[in-house]
């Protein structure tokens, strides 16, 4: 994770290096993409025309790829815009061409010259640095030696000057001097700026703000804070950018509203030494108790879901394959008829040994052998008790007494000759078996 420093008066965070702050990188101005960690970090930046004509060179590529598939699919639909989209992107392009003047082109060039010189100066610092450690050790190897006067007052801080004599009695000032007026107007601020650590591939993950504390209070402040450490991740918590986040996290002000953040939970006995995480050790602790609460409540939940997707997949299932989803009840076999039945008009043969019944006689009048319409009723309730192989048996049968009756009615009105009998009465059963007469 690299060190953000951001200045309370801009949106433009960077990583603190010899190129930030600096006089290379104005807080107020739009930097240029190529400059030192800006295509990374930054929320905007200066395209210059060579690389806005680069990009839209390989969309083109892209879409010339597409129009070879379309070509030979014979999609003209598809061919018709790719085409459409490939004047589009010229177009562009010479906009962009368009763009690179000599003052544009001046501006570049010193940009790009101020920062070789701040990389430079920072590489020669480097290294001075190094002799200076290697000389420092030398001396500790061969011993404490005298050290020339000369050498020393050198690097002795200057001494200021004695203040005159003038100065030092300088007379009153009377009551006809104008006395100086006092500014009422508050001080200016100072420009406080913010410290936080992102991970060093521009990626929305921050460390979280116990663990800044931790450091805060270790290195005794945000600015001496390391540019860059590298911690154990423990757990992770995601939020999002709103109101209440960013009264918190002032920090991240600059971030949109509604984006996605992720603060990193690390272990950073690594950076500040197990001494330095005493003080802490309550607090660790508890988050380190909230998060496997967290890990366990979100496996119920994850495996409460799963259970009740496995139940909606077996529900669905079961109504489009008509699978019964409760047990089968026994069923008789005798509700069930034989595929192998003879048919119903052909009879068996009768087996030797086995005389067969004399056939019945023909059926007389309009209720058959019956003396009345009741006693056929009643002995047709009986006969439907009788088991269901033997009803759908008997089914030709009623059919064709059924045609018996309306052929006697038929008969019956033909009969009557158009002659009304006067006096006539029509007996009805009801439901209930009991008679309704109506005349006629």
């Amino acid at each position: 994770m690299r060190l953000i420093q951001r200045p309370q008066i801009t949106t433009l965070a960077l990583p603190r290096s010899q190129t930030w702050p600096s006089d290379l990188l104005s807080p107020h101005q739009a930097p240029f993409h190529f400059q030192p960690d800006v295509l990374n970090f930054a929320k905007f930046m200066l395209a210059t025309p060579d690389y806005l004509v680069a990009e839209l060179t390989k969309e083109l590529h892209d879409l010339a790829q597409e129009r070879r598939m379309f070509v030979g699919m014979q999609d003209d639909l598809g061919l018709y815009f790719v085409n459409g989209a490939s004047d589009s992107v010229r177009h562009q392009i010479a906009k962009a061409e368009a763009l690179d003047n000599p003052a544009l082109r001046m501006q570049i060039e010193k940009a790009q010259r101020v920062e070789k010189e701040l990389l430079d100066r920072s590489a020669m610092h480097a290294r001075r640095q190094e002799a200076e450690q290697e000389a420092r050790a030398g001396k500790e190897g061969n011993g404490d030696q005298e050290v020339p006067s000369d050498f020393l007052a050198s690097r002795a801080p200057p001494t200021a000057p004695p203040a005159s004599v003038s100065q030092r009695a300088a007379p009153p000032q009377g009551r006809s001097t104008p006395r100086q007026r006092r500014n009422l107007n508050p001080p200016p601020p100072s420009t406080s700026t913010y410290y936080y650590y992102q991970a060093a591939s521009g990626l929305p993950i921050f460390l979280h703000p116990i663990d800044i504390r931790i450091l805060v209070s270790h290195f005794n402040g945000y600015p001496s804070f390391p540019d860059s450490i590298t911690v154990r991740v423990d757990g992770t918590s995601e939020s999002t950018v709103n109101d209440d986040l960013r009264k918190r996290c002032k920090y991240l002000a600059h971030f949109p509203e509604g984006a996605d953040v992720i603060f990193v939970e690390a272990n950073l006995e690594g950076v500040v030494g197990a001494e330095g995480l005493k003080d802490f050790e309550k607090v660790l602790k508890s988050r380190s108790t909230k998060r496997q609460e967290k890990v366990k409540k979100d496996d119920r939940a994850k495996a409460r879901a799963e259970k009740e997707e496995k139940e909606k997949e077996r529900m669905a299932l079961a109504r489009f394959t008509h699978t019964p989803v409760h047990p089968r009840s026994e069923v008789a076999a005798a509700e069930f008829v034989s595929l192998a039945a003879p048919p119903l008009d052909e009879s068996p043969e009768p087996s030797e040994g086995v005389s067969s019944a004399p056939p019945a006689p023909a059926a007389s009048g309009a209720w058959g052998s019956r003396p009345s319409f009741a006693s056929a009723l009643h002995s047709t309730s009986a006969s439907s008790r009788a088991a269901p192989g033997q009803q759908r048996r008997n089914l030709p049968e009623e059919d064709w007494e059924a045609d018996q009756l309306w052929h006697d009615l038929e008969q019956r009105a033909l009969t009557g000759g158009g002659r009304k009998k006067r006096g006539t009465r029509m007996v009805v059963l009801g439901g209930s078996g009991a008679p309704t007469s109506r005349r006629r």
